[in-house]
């Protein structure tokens, strides 16, 4: 991260007890924008407003979630898709059937986790 290079000629002093220096340092690590310190007392003086970094940890293990349900309904897109493909270069109305059978199993998975996602978006709304 590239430091700014802001010239401050007057320096004053300030004492704090060990605990408001835990504090404020609690406070830098969440700090969105301040990298030093003293940037951070400069921004609370002066502009009145601290811009903190905050985690959702629930909203973050469901988005993980998310994730793995798209790349799961991806994969099976893919089998149905190849599938589909074997079945329109069949002539034969037998091995075409063979096909079919082949497919259904892959629509079973994919309703099971499209309930799933549903279940991941219920959770969602509950939340907000």
């Amino acid at each position: 991260m590239k430091k700014r290079t802001v010239n401050y000629p007057i320096r004053k002093t300030v004492r704090f007890t060990p605990t408001e220096v835990e504090k404020l340092e609690i406070l830098l690590r969440r700090s969105a924008y301040c990298q030093t310190l003293s940037e951070l007392i400069r921004d609370i003086l002066f502009k009145g407003k601290l811009t903190l970094n905050t985690r959702n940890e629930s909203v973050e293990s469901t988005l993980v979630e998310l994730g793995l349900l798209r790349n799961e309904l991806n994969k099976i897109g893919v089998n149905i898709n190849q599938i589909t493909h074997y079945f329109h270069l069949q002539a034969d109305p037998k091995d075409r059937l063979f096909f079919v059978k082949e497919m259904l199993p892959h629509f079973e998975r994919t309703k099971a986790k499209l309930e799933a996602l549903h279940g991941l978006i219920e959770g969602l709304k509950i939340q907000t």
